[in-house]
């Protein structure tokens, strides 16, 4: 009969989950105040288009100070991917409290000199481009595989509860008073990530090995992690052989299959028109629906997604990503297509829709739902699990360029169609696009659910699987 200190040792063994998700949710506080930035305009739009804001700003100014902070976007990828490898990336998620801070104080200061508030929007931005290229990555290399989906899931949920927040407390306050009240999240941040471990690839990486048996066994919750530590040694070594060069993204070609593989999500993503619907939800609720208040309708919609994102993460690592994938992108097809019929017909016949004043609302609840089952989440998490250690950062630092330029364009795209054609004309371009995004995923698309990081790479190289389509580039 085993002793009780047996017993208690191999409990023991076992190992924890919960210093995973310890690391994840402190990481994930920079992702809430991201969520924040993310989510100004949609409560803070209407207020600087009315007397409410000491400065008269125009549509098309109001436009810029929406998109600018993309730009902001570009560079925070850039710097991330300089950051990443060097200083690691423990500390340089530590960074990015910084221009989080600045964003939110230049903000408050815009009501004495306006021009602050692009300086502002193109700070945050820069937080927002290091954010998505780091913080995903941290999450994919401390996680074991089986929960690898859940953690990457959490993140997409701060996103959306950081909208939320902004949201809620932007339609209630001024600007300025609301940017002031965000500035105690960046601080909050630091002083949960501080004490959080390095990513064992990166020690690995450096030839820290005693440094990333220590993290592991912290991150695994046991003393016995030897195989895993010995896998990863040679996973590491493996990937680190390539030169990790720019050119090698596309000199080699499971590299070049990855980047165009996450390229195309991306894209895919962006093109069902999200971005443009979450920074001008408020505008366009209001255009939409004469009944309803904007505030109240976004947040019922964000709501909504947050309930939505939740249950995903029941599904991510059950059911897989390819399928989510599918059935995401499927929906907001179809609900981009009724709403550009519903506008239609308001837009550009004498029929009367009024009587179905709160239909906007409901398809757009329909659209988030099936939105953040799949391309929500899923997409994140297939960025975070496909690349290389030796390109990683460099990878993930273009994508998020494309992310930016994608989410940059579809938000200009969607303000200048709208103002100029009405709304029937960017959802039905979206709903187009949307189409041939769900070909893209069907065809080309790998599973990655249960795979380590290792393993998706030996996928990538193989050129048919019985249990996915071929990857063809």
């Amino acid at each position: 009969m085993a002793s009780s200190s047996d017993l208690s040792v191999a409990k023991r063994e076992e190992g924890k989950k919960w210093p995973q998700f310890l690391a994840t949710s402190a990481a994930n506080v920079a992702i809430f105040t991201m969520g924040l930035h993310s989510g100004w305009p949609a409560p803070s739009l209407p207020k600087l288009l009315s007397d409410e804001f000491p400065y008269d700003v125009t549509n098309e100014e109001a436009s810029y100070i929406t998109i600018i902070g993309y730009v902001g976007n570009l560079c925070g990828g850039l710097v991330g991917a300089a950051l990443l490898d060097k200083i690691g990336r423990r500390r340089t998620i530590l960074a990015i409290a910084l221009p989080q801070l600045i964003s939110f104080i230049l903000i408050a200061m815009s009501y004495y000199v306006f021009e602050l508030l692009y300086v502002a929007r193109v700070i945050g931005g820069l937080s927002e481009g290091m954010s998505l290229s780091i913080i995903p990555l941290y999450v994919a290399e401390i996680a074991d595989p089986c929960i690898r989906g859940v953690l990457s899931t959490m993140i997409s949920l701060t996103v959306i509860f950081g909208i939320l927040f902004a949201n809620i407390v932007g339609s209630y306050v001024a600007i300025n008073v609301a940017a002031l009240s965000f500035l105690a999240f960046p601080l909050i941040f630091l002083v949960a990530f501080w004490k959080m471990p390095e990513s064992p690839y990166f020690l690995l990486m450096n030839n820290k090995h005693d440094e990333a048996e220590r993290v592991l066994k912290f991150l695994r919750g046991k003393s016995n992690v030897g195989d895993e530590l010995n896998a990863l040694v040679k996973d590491v070594d493996r990937q680190m052989s390539e030169s990790g060069q720019f050119r090698d993204i596309f000199a080699i070609d499971t590299n070049k299959k990855a980047f165009l593989l996450v390229i195309g999500t991306r894209i895919v993503q962006q093109l069902t028109g999200i971005s443009a619907f979450s920074l001008y939800i408020q505008i366009l609720l209001s255009e939409a629906s004469q009944t309803l208040p904007p505030h109240i309708g976004s947040t019922i919609i964000l709501s909504v997604q947050l309930i939505m994102v939740c249950l995903s993460s029941l599904f991510v690592d059950r059911w897989g990503r390819k399928p989510l994938l599918l059935f995401s992108t499927g929906g907001c097809f179809i609900s981009l297509l009724i709403q550009t019929v519903y506008f239609v017909l308001k837009e550009h016949t004498s029929v009367d829709v009024s009587i179905i004043d709160g239909f906007p609302l409901v398809m757009m609840i329909l659209f988030i739902i099936v939105f953040s089952l799949g391309l929500g989440v899923a997409v994140t998490i297939f960025s975070s699990e496909i690349f290389s250690a030796s390109i990683k950062s460099k990878a993930i630092c273009l994508v998020n360029v494309v992310f930016a330029l994608g989410m940059m364009g579809t938000t200009k795209f969607y303000q200048i169609t709208a103002d100029e054609f009405g709304l029937a004309v960017p959802y039905c371009s979206f709903a187009l696009a949307t189409f041939l995004g769900v070909l893209f995923i069907y065809f080309w698309l790998p599973e990655t659910k249960g795979k380590t990081l290792e393993e998706i790479q030996r996928r990538l190289k193989q050129k048919k699987e019985k249990t996915d389509a071929p990857i063809k580039i």
